[in-house]
């Protein structure tokens, strides 16, 4: 009778760790499809967005709740987020960015990335110098729902204005 009840006791166990197993398995499988997916969403923002300037895609990847906070402290919504990336290509029409890195965690995307562009266009009230620039910048997108919502960048900004032949 003792054996029998071990015998039982070692298939149940064993069934838990299977059970277990797979269920570890399942929600791994899922877990990487939503990084992979959120990454995706962040990269397309990136390409799409503010390197093609296709503003219509907007609405498809960023929620209507997004807030962007920057470096110098002021926020952003959505509707001055697309006001942000006319402004960027009417002053750098070819402006690109260019992922140098990029890591998912949880519900979080950070990009390590370059914008570059040619200044051809007034910015806050300075001429174009026709110089071109490549600014380094980092960015953490949190995102909901395959929607980026909420996002922090810094950038370096200084060099940038040095590249271009603006002296502070």
């Amino acid at each position: 009778m003792k054996i029998r009840l071990y015998s039982k006791s070692i298939w149940l166990i064993v069934g838990l760790f299977i059970l277990t197993s797979y269920s570890c398995q399942n929600q791994y499988r899922i877990d990487a499809k939503k990084l992979e997916l959120n990454k995706s969403v962040v990269l397309k923002a990136h390409e799409e967005v503010w390197s093609k300037g296709n503003i219509d895609l907007i609405n498809e990847l960023y929620s209507s709740d997004y807030v962007a906070h920057w470096i110098n402290g002021g926020d952003t919504d959505l509707e001055g987020l697309k006001n942000m990336i006319i402004e960027a290509r009417n002053t750098f029409p070819d402006l690109n960015e260019e992922i140098i890195h990029i890591v998912a965690e949880g519900d979080l995307v950070v990009t390590h990335f370059t914008s570059s562009g040619t200044f051809l266009g007034e910015m806050g009230g300075i001429s174009p110098t026709g110089k071109k620039g490549l600014r380094p910048e980092i960015a953490v997108h949190r995102l909901e729902n395959g929607k980026i919502v909420e996002q922090w960048t810094v950038a370096d900004l200084l060099s940038m204005l040095n590249q271009l032949g603006i002296e502070l």
